[in-house]
């Protein structure tokens, strides 16, 4: 936490905790390599008590030129660890004024530069609008669902990749917690419901390719934005094994991490013979349906529209 550098210093942040520190770390590993040298990469690890998986984690990134820093999660108060992005600004060095935080559950396979340089204005946060809102746009989406984004019409932005100043953030942050209740907590997506009702009015739109679903992969929409980080959103996961749509070749990335550094081949969450083989039956019909109205032209005349407006 003792380092030196100016306060516009910028980083790329992951939080994780046990169960979930080797995908973060892959993810982690890839934005090194895409990342401007002086731009750091922190793995914050919240797990109750550094164990073998978390020492473990920690000598890779070391290796890896990520700055690892665990953290006792007693200051979230119970809260769910998807919260403690609201506590950056408390776990961060005080050097570090500009944030890109990103998902564990993210591959980055483009340079994250042109992200990392944007500047969004005081009290505003860069996002890239969630994939509910293009469902929304052809009824495809549920009413439960449907009724938690349509008071931001097509607006509503997905929170597992976001770019902000850290002063910024902070009084998100702020505001964010202080608007958790009973209530809200009925919400399918409470925190990031919360971040869009607190910065609504507040936000600069980026390009989807900045948080490109998973689970469209192949269907076309890279001939509109070509993925730089891809979000896999749902189950199954890449790192549980090699499914429609992705396939072999975004299972290999963890695959590859596993081969230098066997010793954290336990922690990869990969499924068993049995769970596999029902996943991947479940997933070639998945996708035979979810293609069909993927292809739409409405959809994508919709999305080629969102994509004419955005700021990065």
């Amino acid at each position: 936490m003792g380092l030196t550098a100016s306060p516009s210093r910028s980083c790329v942040c992951y939080i994780a905790n046990k169960g979930y520190l080797f995908q973060s770390l892959v993810s982690a590993i890839q934005a090194r390599r895409f990342a401007p040298e002086d731009c750091s990469i922190f793995l914050f690890d919240l797990s109750r008590e550094q164990g073998d998986e978390s020492r473990r984690i920690a000598d890779v990134c070391r290796a890896k030129g990520i700055d690892y820093v665990w953290h006792a999660p007693d200051f979230l108060g119970g809260l769910h660890i998807m919260n403690a992005r609201m506590f950056l600004d408390q776990m961060l060095p005080s050097d570090y004024g500009e944030i890109l935080y990103l998902d564990g559950d993210t591959q980055i396979v483009a340079d994250l530069t042109p992200l990392l340089a944007f500047q969004p204005q005081h009290g505003r946060l860069c996002a890239v609008r969630d994939p509910m809102v293009y469902l929304d746009a052809i009824n495809r989406l549920n009413d439960d669902l449907r009724g938690e984004i349509d008071a931001f019409g097509e607006n509503y932005v997905n929170s597992g990749v976001f770019r902000v100043r850290r002063s910024t953030w902070a009084d998100i942050s702020r505001e964010a917690l202080s608007r958790m209740s009973d209530a809200t907590r009925a919400l399918h997506f409470e925190d990031q419901t919360i971040i869009n009702q607190v910065t609504d009015g507040r936000r600069d739109y980026a390009s989807i390719r900045w948080n490109f679903p998973g689970f469209v992969l192949g269907y076309g929409l890279e001939a509109i934005a070509q993925p730089a980080i891809v979000h896999f959103m749902s189950n199954p996961r890449p790192w549980q094994g090699s499914y429609a749509p992705w396939g072999k070749d975004w299972h290999r990335p963890y695959q590859t991490v596993i081969d230098e550094f066997p010793e954290i081949a336990d922690y990869c969450g990969v499924l068993d013979l049995r769970r596999k083989a029902a996943y991947k039956l479940k997933q070639v019909a998945k996708t035979y349906i979810e293609r069909r109205f993927w292809e739409n032209p409405a959809l994508l005349a919709h999305i080629q529209r969102m994509e004419s407006q955005v700021a990065v």
